[in-house]
């Protein structure tokens, strides 16, 4: 089938739909910025079905009275709004029909709801009202500071809201071929044409009339069992003061709750440092390293900073782990703020997190070089090794789980220590057990997604931050490709979670790639406005040759993880559920290094194979540095480098784009039309001066087109207090903020 999808963004969940339903059908995506644009575009594309994987919007009637629409909504049937997971996420259990009611006597259920859901519907009139085609649900365990909203709705509901759309799309097929098509009706959606000239029933008969089973809406897909997670309602936009808290009166597990459930969008509100900031994190501290300690420390008291995450004191002998935070826009603010670490956060606002001396040692370990492994006890902690040995070897499983898979200048420099800390007990003195391989699992949710924009874009100068950042990442690329095969050490990276940009270059220079077949990979910087390094002109070069690699930097969609193996970035697939995966990586691990040898690989590994065509030795790699390295720098500070830095403001401040990528709009893209940055021109430092010096003609003009107005229209006596140095008139921001709702505390 043709099939039109209408987003909001293109993000996890939609990029892992389009990729599995493109195995069978056509898929075309618009953002849907405006009603008017969305008609626009079921009239180009004419689908045979629509589907909103992801959409905070209506969709305009025109559309779904003309064309079958399917909304998939990341909660079970019954339940409507607009924040399903965050209400699940505070403890709603459903047991509370009045949201009010359950907002004002703070009736939340502390251990929440066992499953949730995700329900695949058609668009009607009332909002997430419409018949059912299919749901589909999973556990839930809502005290697991791990499990945040993102963390949810990367994870299970997208994996859930993929089994339910295809099966949805299924009994749509086949309620389709049995639907008459009525004397003298229009053909409406468009048919297929077949070889013989006839059309294909299914095709024509999926419109918006054909009737869902009350079956659909009553059993779920996986398991044919009703849904397990207790009454669903509707429940309205949970505004940010519904999850306020009182760390004097709420518990570590409320207020962890409360933050969690806003994670990433729009975070918690509150006033806890003091201004009220939207705050993220919500890891809680293990209470018996307190509980000694708290006759003199207040609630709110800051006991700990550890890798720029804040730990407060709580009232029931516990803390809290603020990892991020986020300044409130102001009216005048012109876009959103960044989203920062928490101690440098607060640190711009001149907030003082105390001596980290006077609490490291006294109450909460810091991590040290000797303590790289993963603490006893809940607490916050990005990086640590895990060690297996079988009697012969050891191999070292690196666990870094950056918060959306940005690693920041320090964040790198952390983890070129551990590298080194694993090389240290390489062949050691001491050491009775070689170091066989390091394995690099990143995060659960996101491997790695490369430098770590937010923190470049709240910098004092964000092209000089860009430069610290990536020779940062490359000094960990380096130990992976010098360092370690030097000591005759392998190096594995294996996928569990997404991975975009600098990730995908990290993981390739390994000597294997292992991936779950879930994962999403964007290994393009291209539309950033990025070169891009991490020796990616090396490592995508041995792997997928000159024509791959380039179609790999240029192509800018998302590849699954069969795509990436079938162009030599992933070398095994894992076919396993993601909770699974953990114990599946372990195991291909294992398999790779025969029992009994203190560090042969088998003979069918075939692992670093890629070297073979490219350039590895330290020369080689220093020359690929510096030429990445000399493309990076245009990047920063050239006239090129303003779509850079204007493509990064946008990602980071969440500004709404104009239009959608011709490369995900196909409906859109007639014969030669091309992206800006599909174009050769996007590459010439000559073409952005050219551009940049048009614009400026324009702006010059249109100014002084305007001075000349205000100097008519006043009498030669305009309020010079409205005119910048420059003599441009001051006005307000007309940027339009992404998810703007989200924001209105």
């Amino acid at each position: 089938m043709k099939i039109l999808f209408l987003c909001t963004a293109h993000n996890s969940l939609s990029q892992r739909l389009f990729l599995v339903l493109s195995r069978k059908h056509s898929i075309t995506v618009e953002y849907a910025l405006c009603a008017e644009k969305m008609i626009e575009a079921a009239d180009l594309a004419k689908p045979h079905l629509i589907i909103c994987p992801f959409l905070t919007s209506l969709v305009p009637q025109q559309v779904y009275e003309t064309y079958l629409t399917l909304i998939v909504h990341p909660g079970p049937p019954g339940d409507a709004g607009p924040s399903a997971l965050d209400w699940m996420l505070m403890g709603d259990d459903g047991t509370v029909a009045d949201s009010r009611q359950l907002l004002r006597e703070n009736r939340f259920n502390p251990v929440g709801r066992s499953h949730w859901g995700v329900t695949v519907l058609q668009a009607i009139a009332e909002f997430d009202k419409g018949p059912v085609w299919a749901f589909d649900q999973f556990p839930v365990n809502i005290n697991d500071t791990s499990v945040t909203k993102s963390s949810l709705y990367r994870g299970p509901v997208t994996q859930a809201a993929v089994t339910a759309t295809l099966a949805a799309i299924d009994r749509i097929e086949a309620a389709a071929s049995l639907e008459p098509t009525p004397v003298g009706a229009p053909l409406s959606p468009p048919t297929t044409p077949r070889p013989d000239g006839t059309s294909s029933s299914v095709s024509r008969n999926t419109s918006p009339g054909l009737s869902a089973d009350k079956e659909f809406a009553q059993l779920s897909v996986t398991t044919s069992e009703p849904f397990l997670g207790g009454k669903t309602h509707h429940r309205p936009l949970l505004k940010a003061s519904d999850r306020q808290f009182d760390v004097r009166k709420h518990t570590a597990s409320t207020i962890s709750r409360r933050i969690r459930s806003a994670d990433s969008q729009p975070g918690c509100l509150s006033d806890l440092f003091g201004p009220k900031l939207y705050l993220y994190g919500g890891i809680i501290e293990n209470p018996t390293l307190l509980s000694s300690n708290r006759g003199h420390i207040a609630p709110g008291s800051i006991i700990a900073v550890r890798d720029e995450a804040v730990c407060v004191a709580t009232c029931d002998n516990k803390g809290i782990w603020i990892t991020h935070v986020r300044r409130v826009k102001a009216k005048t603010d012109a876009a959103l703020w960044p989203k920062v670490p928490a101690a440098s956060g607060l640190e711009q606002l001149g907030i003082s997190t105390g001596s980290p001396s006077t609490w490291f040692h006294s109450l909460l370990p810091q991590t040290q070089p000797e303590e790289w492994a993963r603490s006893y006890h809940d607490t916050f902690q990005e990086t640590w090794v895990h060690f297996v040995t079988d009697g012969h070897k050891q191999i070292a499983y690196l666990y870094f789980e950056f918060y959306n898979g940005a690693m920041s200048t320090g964040q790198c420099r952390r983890m070129v220590r551990c590298l080194e800390y694993i090389l240290s007990t390489a062949d050691g003195p001491n050491q009775s057990l070689p170091l066989a391989a390091v394995v690099l699992m990143g995060g659960s949710s996101y491997f790695s997604n490369g430098i770590h924009l937010n923190v470049i874009e709240s910098a004092a100068d964000p092209a000089l931050e860009s430069w610290y950042n990536i020779n940062a990442i490359n000094d960990i690329v380096e130990k992976l490709l010098l360092d370690l095969p030097a000591r005759g050490v392998t190096t594995i990276s294996a996928l569990r979670g997404n991975c975009a940009a600098g990730g995908v270059a990290l993981a390739a220079a390994c000597d294997v790639v292992v991936a779950g077949e879930h994962v999403v990979l964007n290994p393009a910087y291209r539309a950033l406005g990025l070169n891009g390094s991490e020796l990616h002109s090396v490592s995508y070069l041995g792997r997928c040759g000159a024509e791959g690699a380039k179609a790999a930097l240029r192509s800018m969609t998302p590849l699954s993880a069969d795509d990436a193996q079938g162009m030599g970035l992933v070398d095994h697939v894992l076919r396993v559920a993601p909770d699974a995966l953990d114990a599946a990586v372990r195991a291909h691990v294992e398999g790779l290094f025969p029992p009994g040898k203190k560090r042969g690989l088998a003979p069918s590994a075939k692992a670093g194979a890629w070297k073979r065509n490219v350039d590895t030795s330290p020369a080689g790699l220093a020359l690929a540095r510096a030429a990445e390295l000399g493309q990076m720098s245009m990047d920063f500070w050239s006239a090129r480098s303003e779509r850079y830095h204007s493509r990064r403001r946008d990602f980071v401040r969440k500004v709404k784009p104009s239009s959608t990528p011709l490369r995900f709009a196909t409906h859109r893209r007639e014969k030669g039309m091309m992206d800006e940055e599909e174009r050769d021109t996007f590459d010439s430092v000559e073409w952005f001066v050219e551009k940049t010096m048009c614009s400026l003609k324009r702006d010059i003009s249109d100014r002084m087109v305007q001075l000349i107005k205000d100097f008519s229209s006043s009498g030669n006596n305009f309020e010079r207090s409205n005119i910048r140095n420059d003599g441009a008139k001051v006005a307000a921001s007309t940027n339009t903020t992404l998810f703007g709702c989200y924001y209105n505390p």
